[in-house]
Order: C-alpha cells, then structure tokens, then sequence
C-alpha cells in the first residue's frame, strides 16, 4: 500500500488519500492508532498557527501507535500530521509508551507533557516548596501539568471553570478555584504571600495576575483565548522584580525538542507507569470525525484530551 487517509487543515474536513510519507534521514515511520486534539489543531484551521516551514499540512501534533521498524508501541511529539493513518517523525521525538498505558491514552501524553515540562522546569524553574499557580487545570494541557507541577514537590493551585470541573481537578491532588470566582481573593486567601510562578494556559490578561505573585514571581503565558493583548503595571512588575515569558513548543528546533523530551521522560514516565501521574481521556471520536472532535473541543471545555481513533 503506498497512500493512507489524512486530513489537512484545507481540506474542509473530508479524509484524503495521499501518499504515505517516506521517512527522511533521521526519522521513523509509525502506524498511527490514535492522535491527540489540541486547541492548537483549531487555530492552524483558522489560519492563526501555521505549521512550520516544510511541515505537512496534515493537522495532529502527538500521535501514538507502532513503529514501523520494530513493531514497538511508541508516541510521538509532531510538528504536524498525527491526523493519519501513518505519520514520519524524528526519532529523537519518539517514546516509549509507559507499561500500562493504552495506545489511546498514550495519544494524550506527548504534546502536553513536552510543554508542561518545558514551561514549568526550563522556563518557570519551578522548585520544591514552591506555590504555582496554573490559570486552566482541567484541560489537555491542565491535567497534565497540574499532576507534574504537583510531582516536582510544589504547591499548587489550579483554576477551572465550574464546580464539577474544580472536583474533578482536587481529585488530581491540587487545589482549584472556580474561573467564576474572584479569583485575586480566593488566591490570596490561599497564598497571602503570593504564588511563585503562574503557567497560564487559558491566555488571561497578564496584568491581572500580577497582584497575585510573591517577589521574584515568574509567569509563563502559553494561549491567548483570552485575548492578544494585555495591560501591565510596569510599577508592580518592577517592584517585584516579576519576569514574563510568552513561549510555544511547535516551532523550536529539533535539537531542542529533543532535549525537553528526553529530560521529561526521564521523569515522567516512571510516574506514568506507577500511576502517580495519569492521562485523562474526555473522549474518543473517529478520525473521519475530526471535525465534530474539535468542535467538542471548542465549545464543551473537556476534561482532559480528546482523543481520535485512526
């Protein structure tokens, strides 16, 4: 067989038959059982994320399923084209699928791992003892990161929208607070010192989490839901000495992928396999139905990752 099933971001939502891709120096050629949805497949639709220069067309940015080679159960972080039936990816962006994963769930770990990691440890150098706080506990992203931030020793405190969702987040081990709730008070009266580092991922106004952090405070914007645009006290910023960094994981090199993953795996999977740190599945969705899988994702605000069966 030498063409599989895709779906590109052009391609108004119809499966297409294109040519299987032939791995390039370097990569691997895996069969794909199932690929994450991500919030970042939306906005490549949208034409506001596109894939990097030489990267397919085909959406989907973590896959799992088996390599091709050896017959291995792996997932894969990818710069595009986990929507398929087979996807080529740099070796170093592969992984083990953690003993007592199903393929499906694995498909929930690659991209939000990699970015947790990458923002909490790199970035926010997030350190036992410390509080931080993560602006959207209960998503694909959310879920993933509260239970890592919460595995490197600190304190955290998530929010989430709703009171089932902030149930369903303290079941993970962490504080939540409602997104309705005034959430600088209820912060404060948690933390009246002030978190040491905010990962946001539901793209709030920056401005309004500097009343929240502690002196040297550090915050990690990683969405922009909540607008492109935000309104900063240079003063408070300055006092306090707090450090912003806006970041994203798609665009980096390979090289330096490579190194986020191995350091995350090395970490992380241990706890996977033990259970201390689990992928949430919100639901599974054909990959013919990839359209209604990101209009789930869209309107519903799942708990944990969608997830497609390819």
């Amino acid at each position: 067989m030498t063409t599989m099933l895709a779906m590109t971001d052009d391609s108004g939502f119809r499966l297409i038959d294109t040519t299987i891709p032939a791995p390039a120096a370097g990569e691997i050629l895996i069969k794909v059982s199932h690929a994450g949805v991500n919030r970042a497949d939306l906005s490549q639709v949208e034409g506001t994320y596109p894939p990097p220069p030489g990267a397919s067309h085909i959406l989907g940015l973590e896959a799992s399923g088996t390599r091709m080679d050896t017959g291995e159960p792996v997932m894969a972080l990818l710069s595009s084209g986990g929507y398929a039936e087979y996807a080529a990816v740099p070796e170093c962006q592969v992984m083990p699928v953690p003993t007592g994963t199903s393929l499906d769930a694995a498909a929930a770990i690659p991209e939000a791992l990699a970015t947790a990691w990458s923002n909490l440890v790199d970035v926010l150098a997030v350190a036992e003892g410390e509080t931080v706080l993560i602006q959207g506990g209960s998503g694909s992203l959310g879920t993933i990161a509260v239970q890592l931030a919460r595995e490197l020793g600190a304190r955290v405190i998530a929010t989430a929208g709703g009171h089932e969702r902030c149930r369903q987040v303290r079941a993970l081990g962490v504080e939540c607070i409602d997104h309705e709730s005034d959430i600088v008070s209820r912060v404060r009266d948690l933390c009246p010192e002030g978190v040491d580092a905010v990962l946001d991922i539901v793209g709030s106004d920056v401005g309004d989490l500097l009343p929240l952090m502690a002196t040297d405070g550090r915050i990690a914007v990683v969405a922009r839901q909540g607008g492109a645009e935000a309104t900063i006290n240079i003063g408070r910023l300055m006092v306090k000495r707090i450090s912003i960094h806006g970041t994203t994981l798609r665009s980096r090199p390979i090289h330096e992928k490579e190194q986020i993953l191995r350091a995350a795996a090395q970490f992380a999977l241990p706890r996977f396999e033990d259970g201390r740190i689990r992928p949430i599945i919100a639901r599974r969705f054909p990959l013919a139905e990839a359209r209604q899988a990101l209009d789930y994702v869209r309107g519903s605000r799942p708990f944990g990752k969608v997830v497609l069966d390819c």
